[in-house]
């Protein structure tokens, strides 16, 4: 008899375990990555910008292409911007520069972006915690299943 509610035991046991194992799960499967796309502008003088380079307007840019624009410019050296408009290139571990020109002033912006390095990390993790959840949850259902056969 000991060994039957043992088993009983062990069996909701297991399987309360495997569903906190499959909620965060579920959590890290639906994760964004956090945001990073960086960018800065700074002042540039007329004399450093050739007559071949293109120098955007501002009023051509996007409403999000502005407001990555007017977030690097407030920022006290580098923006984490949330969004990527195309008005500019991220490109990953280097920096991307564009001549804008606003209120008869031209600024150089620099865009980029940092590769989620995690993500390598969690996507697999995410995976082999999934598995455990599942082959954790059956264990407790067998033990569940095999104490109802013993006890006829």
């Amino acid at each position: 008899m000991g060994m039957k509610s043992k088993n009983r035991f062990s069996g909701w046991a297991l399987i309360i375990f495997a569903v906190a194992v499959l909620i965060i799960s579920g959590l890290l499967i639906g994760a964004p990555p956090e945001p990073t796309n960086k960018a800065y502008t700074t002042e540039t003088n007329e004399s450093q910008v050739s007559p071949d380079d293109e120098v955007v307007s501002y009023n051509d840019l996007s409403a999000a292409g502005q407001d990555v624009f007017d977030q690097a410019l407030r920022a006290d050296g580098i923006a984490t911007v949330n969004q990527s408009p195309p008005d500019f290139d991220y490109p990953d571990d280097t920096m991307d520069y564009t001549y804008v020109e606003k209120s008869g002033t031209i600024y150089t912006i620099g865009t980029g972006s940092n590769p989620c390095r995690m993500c390598a990390f969690v996507e697999p993790l995410d995976i082999v915690v999934g598995l455990a959840g599942v082959i954790l949850l059956l264990s407790g259902v067998y033990r569940l299943i095999s104490r109802e056969t013993d006890a006829t």
